[in-house]
This record gives C-alpha cells, structure tokens and sequence, in this order.
C-alpha cells in the first residue's frame, strides 16, 4: 500500500440480508437419490474410481491445447501431469485412493491459474475448468512464493515510499486530512486532501485518500476517477485496485469488480486472502456460486485461517448436494476458527442438516 493509513474493505454487510437460516427437510429423501444410490452398488468394482477432468479456454471461449497441467495431492503425496488436448480438455485417472487435490494450469503466453481443495468421490468425478489470461507464465502463484519472494516485495514496497515523499505543507494538510477521516469527517478531510494536491497534484496517496473520501460519501463516480487518476501514476498498487474493486461492486459491474480483485491479489500476495475474499463476495451477491466457491478456496489457500471464507464457502457448497461433506467441513472450521457467535450456531446447524442428507 502506498500511503500512510491502511483502507479497510468492509462492503459486504449486505450479504444474505443478516443471517442466513437454510431449512433442510431430513425426513424427505427422493426416489431419484434412492435410484441413485442403488445404481451406485450395481457398479462394477473395476468402475469404482476417482477422476478429474476439465477444460481451459481463453477469454474468447476458445480451447487451448498443450496446456500443462499439474494435479498434486495437498494431503496424499501423489501428483499428476496431463496436458490438454485440441479441444482443450484434459482428464486424469486416481485410482481408488482418497485424496484432496490442487489443480494447477500453465501455459506461455498466459498468466498460471489454480484451483484448491478438489476431492472426488470414488466412482466420481471432479471438474476443475480454467478461463485464462494472457500474461506472464512464469508468475509464481500465492502458494508458490519463498519467504526471500515476500521480503523482495517488501523492499519494493519500501522503496515505492520513498518515491513518494511530501513537502511539509503537504505532509500537514495531508496528515489533517487522515485525522477528520479517521473521526468520520469526511467532506473535511476531502478539503484537506484536495488542498494538498493543489500543491503536488502528482501523488497517487493523496489522489487515493480523496477516492475514499468520496466513497464514504457515496460520491462513486468520483472515487472510480479518483481511483484512475492514482492509477495511472501508480499502476504497481494493489490496494488501488482493491479500492476500484469495491467502487465497481457499488455500481454494479460485478464482472469489471472481480478482475480489480483479481489483479490486487496477483500484485500483492500479502493480501491475496482478503482480495479472493472480496472476489467471492460480489460473485455471491451475482448469485455465481461455483465462481464464489472457487474464490473463497483460493483465500483460504493464502490464508488457511482467514475464517469469513470458510463460512461463506461452506454456503455455497451447500447448495450442491454432490459438495455436502465439503460443506461440512468448511462449517468445522469456522466453528471452530470463527469469531461471529451468530454464525457459529448457524453453520452449527448446517452441520447437523448436512451430516444427516
């Protein structure tokens, strides 16, 4: 981050209305889920087996071949290379072992993706579907990074502030502008910062400040430009991006959101939780759970005790009755990381309710 006072992306309280209450009828199994059942013992022992397969494409929905694909287990040591076909598809067999699996896909000329915690089922199959951007190959992935990579980018960062040094009448009325902003003064403060760039209109912390000013008083456009205008002389700042993230969530561009979300994520490791957390978070509210699922997955990736993001995907796996037991386990561990005491007892409920299916 790139100026003085960390920013706080707290834009989700509209999620679900408050609490979230899911009724599950225990009592009511289907004839279909029966049939099901039955057709699940009639099958052959040579047929009981774990699969992965799924398809990468580009933006344009094009397939893309010889994509490299890497399928490594995160609890059982094994690991898996297949490679795309003309189509763009890939599939690999596992055996009957279980196992929970990171997906990992790679291809010159376009930026690596992932997906955590896949886990078939014997005698199933998991889709792991990629959408690829074009971008650097070689960019290491939140999981893949050394604890020399995160020191690296802290010298970057310290370096980055450095470049931007005030003069002290700047410094002043910045750092009145920060204090009326921190008591909620927020026309104030916008004066504050506006005066302050009147004398050094080229620092994107102060351009920042104001894009905040503007989205607490709802003045959205006005930030989004803001946003830009820091931007543009600053395009290395990942909290700029998750800044613009929230201000296209506001406004309804859910899609142009997530990809803001996305780049902050990718320009700072650091806070690739919180950034997958907020992409989940507008692609729940656009009602895209397979999209949201993968996001929280991803946050917890990066932070496996970022707990908002257990609860949130154990609500959106249990809308699939085939992810149940992963649901539950995303409930377990907000109980038992979580500090919300009403969604503990509610993901408490969901355990019960979903043990039982």
């Amino acid at each position: 981050m790139s100026y003085d006072v960390q920013l706080n992306i707290n834009f989700i309280s509209n999620i679900a209305g408050g609490v979230m209450k899911i009724t599950i009828l225990k009592s009511v199994i289907s004839a279909a889920i029966i049939a099901g059942l039955l057709l699940m013992l009639s099958i052959p022992a040579h047929a009981q087996n774990r699969l992965i397969r799924g398809k990468v494409t580009d933006q344009d929905n094009q397939p893309l071949a010889d994509v490299n694909v890497r399928i490594e287990g995160t609890d059982v040591v094994r690991t898996f290379n297949p490679k795309t076909d003309r189509r763009g598809n890939y599939v690999q067999l596992l055996g009957t072992q279980p196992g929970t699996y990171r997906v990992i896909v790679r291809k010159d000329g376009f930026q690596p993706e992932y997906k955590e915690n896949v886990r078939p089922e014997l005698g199933e199959e998991a889709t792991a579907d990629f959408t690829l951007k074009p971008g650097d190959s070689t960019q290491k992935l939140p999981f893949e990074l050394t604890d020399e990579d995160r020191a690296d980018y802290q010298r970057r960062l310290e370096a980055q502030k450095k470049q931007q040094q005030f003069s002290k009448e700047v410094r002043a009325r910045f750092d009145q502008g920060v204090t009326m902003f921190d008591a909620g003064q927020y026309s104030e403060a916008l004066a504050e910062f506006n005066a302050a760039l009147k004398l050094d209109p080229k620092q994107p912390g102060i351009i920042a400040r104001a894009g905040d000013c503007y989205l607490q008083l709802d003045r959205n456009e006005e930030a989004l430009e803001a946003y830009d205008n820091a931007l543009a002389i600053d395009p290395g700042d990942a909290s700029l991006y998750a800044q613009k993230g929230v201000v296209l969530s506001r406004l309804g561009k859910a899609s142009e959101s997530q990809e803001m979300f996305q780049r902050s994520a990718e320009l700072d490791p650091r806070g690739a939780a919180q950034n997958f957390y907020n992409l989940g978070v507008t692609m729940y509210n656009s009602s895209e759970m397979a999209g949201a699922a993968d996001a929280f997955k991803r946050s917890v990736a990066s932070d496996p005790n970022y707990a908002e993001s257990y609860y949130l995907l154990g609500m959106c796996l249990a809308n699939d009755d085939a992810q149940f037991p992963a649901a539950v386990d995303a409930f377990k561990k907000y109980v038992e990381i979580g500090k919300k005491a009403d969604q503990i007892q509610i993901a408490k409920e969901m355990i019960t309710a979903l043990g039982a299916m």
